[in-house]
């Protein structure tokens, strides 16, 4: 037997180190979040000092949502690691995982247990009250009727009227004091309740992560786990700020973020991305498109040839880690003086750019909760070339509205969002800014000018009929609008009218030149029959601008339109 044990003991030592492979579970903390505007994605960091031979590191706890074929692991090292191939698994958990709805689904459960302990309040109160008005009808029994019961004498019946009252008194407030409490904490359970559908998760599984390794010594290992997320997003907002005594204008960006993916991302360092990667991509190819003669085409064939393209699904690579070069220590500064309190304010995002897609990498850690909510953060300003002018449209109203044509400079897009329009500080309104790239322009509108006075009026509106055998009807309208400037300072000002624009070779459409200012820019925009009118007003100058059409067409034909 003796000599039996030693040979084993031999053979376990003999034996290589990966047999003794194990698991080694480990805690992480996201560090960057990357967001597009649909999905996330996420970097987890760790610092685990790893034993030599093969284990494998398990992260655990990682959300639903995650996309496994995102799954990527680097890092680095004090000795030469070999990382294997990733390996994920869902865990169900008996409770939810998300840590917003387990705390909603906690405080749920407090506010239904305290309204069914006040519930309980108000029946023992509903039986004293029950009581008491028993005892009052008995009060007042013929004494024939088994008054002594209740052993209430006449003479005492004031007095106990009276207790009667008071306590009955104290019962009913008590009783309103219930359903007051009541009301509040049904006024929160709804509260709660609709925060709970907002999230709307439901998650009771996580994600399981491994990433096997093989450590020539024992060392300590910084890894970097990186994966994307659904139930991410950010959304473009924007301030213009319009300061009209320099006529300049500030264009700034923020970010509304939100997420739901069932993790909090905690002092991280974010980056909103201009990548949309849910359009794909690529394009499918195109095949031969084929056309034949009806007789000639043979029924119960396709015709289509269109060929599909498969799905790359891209696997986890096997990712080496080379021997680096030992890590100096941090070296910290000494100084003799106290430090100064300083103002902390909003940084500006620092803007990564390739032409196509932008990256706005967001100052400082930022804090977005898991519960769908929207964390404002800012971006910064965009370089803009501004030409700030008034816009007059008679034919809808008679009111002047400030305008500036905005050009986009720089090398970053503006991507479509809402704008909150600020003129002198003040908000004047809102408006939804368009997709722009470097050196497109767009107009950003500013409320009435108060000090452009526009009156406008018809000098000509007739009907008739010209031709000699084959009669036409006609239509001449004349218009005149007058515009004064009441500033103090010269202005420029665009006058824009639209005029009829015939859809049919029997209508035709004429302007006027003798009853039309000259100057105009016609097909303005692009679009067809609108007119614009520029022109500098001195202060206190006028300007008539005069407008006159016609249109022809057949007497027996209806015109529409007009």
């Amino acid at each position: 037997m003796l000599r039996l044990f030693s040979i084993f003991i031999l053979i376990v030592v003999t034996l290589p180190q990966s047999v003794f492979a194990k698991d080694i579970s480990i805690e992480s903390e996201i560090v960057s979040a990357t967001v597009y505007t649909n999905r996330a994605q996420i970097t987890r960091l760790v610092s685990v000092d790893i034993p030599k031979g093969s284990h494998t590191l398990v992260f655990t706890g990682l959300p639903v949502g995650l996309l496994p074929d995102s799954l990527r692991a680097k890092g680095e090292a004090f000795a030469d690691v070999k990382l294997g191939a990733i390996t994920h698994k869902q865990i169900m958990e008996a409770d939810l995982t998300a840590p917003r709805e387990k705390q909603l689904n906690e405080a749920l459960q407090t506010v239904q247990d305290q309204k069914r302990l006040i519930g309980a309040e108000k029946e023992a109160l509903t039986v004293q009250k029950t009581f008491l008005i028993n005892l009052g009808k008995n009060a007042v029994l013929r004494q024939n009727e088994d008054i002594a019961q209740v052993d209430l004498k006449p003479e005492t019946w004031g007095d106990a009227a009276g207790t009667l009252q008071i306590e009955m008194s104290t019962l009913l407030k008590k009783d309103l004091s219930y359903a007051v409490q009541i009301r509040e904490l049904t006024k929160e359970e709804q509260r709660i309740r609709r925060e709970m559908n907002q999230l709307r998760t439901g998650q009771r599984s996580v994600y399981q992560v491994s990433v096997p390794f093989e450590a020539e010594l024992a060392t300590k290992l910084t890894l970097n786990l990186d994966y994307q997320v659904s139930n991410a997003s950010w959304r473009p907002l924007y301030d213009a700020r319009l300061t009209t005594e320099n006529k300049e204008l500030d264009l700034i960006l923020y970010g509304a973020v939100r997420q739901n993916t069932g993790e909090d991302w905690t002092n991280v360092h974010l980056t909103l991305s201009t990548a949309q990667p849910h359009r794909g991509a690529s394009q499918p190819d195109l095949g031969s498109m084929w056309v034949n003669l009806l007789s000639h085409q043979k029924y119960g064939r396709g015709g289509n040839n269109f060929n599909t393209i498969a799905s790359n699904r891209v696997s986890s690579p096997l990712a080496e880690l080379s021997s680096i070069q030992m890590f100096d220590e941090d070296k910290g500064v000494e100084s003799d003086s106290l430090p100064v309190a300083r103002k902390a304010v909003m940084s500006q995002a620092q803007i990564e750019t390739g032409g196509f897609i932008s990256e706005y990498k967001i100052t400082g850690p930022s804090t977005v909760i898991a519960d769908g909510s929207e964390s404002k953060v800012l971006v910064g300003s965009f370089e803009t070339e501004n030409h700030l002018f008034v816009e007059v449209k008679p034919q809808l109203s008679q009111n002047a509205m400030l305008v500036t044509k905005t050009k986009l400079l720089g090398e970053a897009p503006i991507l479509a969002g809402n704008v909150n329009l600020f003129r002198d500080g003040a908000y004047v309104g809102q408006m939804r800014m368009p997709l722009l790239r470097p050196l497109e322009a767009q107009n950003l509108a500013f409320g009435i000018d108060d000090n452009i006075s526009v009156t406008r009026r018809t000098l000509k509106d007739e009907r008739s009929e010209e031709g000699l055998i084959a009669k036409d009807a006609v239509l001449e309208r004349h218009f005149t609008t007058e515009i004064i400037n009441l500033h103090t300072t010269p202005i420029d000002v665009a006058v824009l009218q639209n005029t009829p624009v015939s859809q049919n070779e029997d209508i035709q459409v004429m302007i006027i030149k003798e009853a039309t200012s000259g100057g105009y820019e016609k097909d303005h925009d692009k679009v067809k029959g609108l007119m614009r009118w520029s022109t500098l007003l001195p202060p206190q100058g006028k300007k008539d601008i005069n407008l006159g059409w016609k249109v022809t067409w057949p007497s027996d034909q209806r015109l529409s339109g007009l």
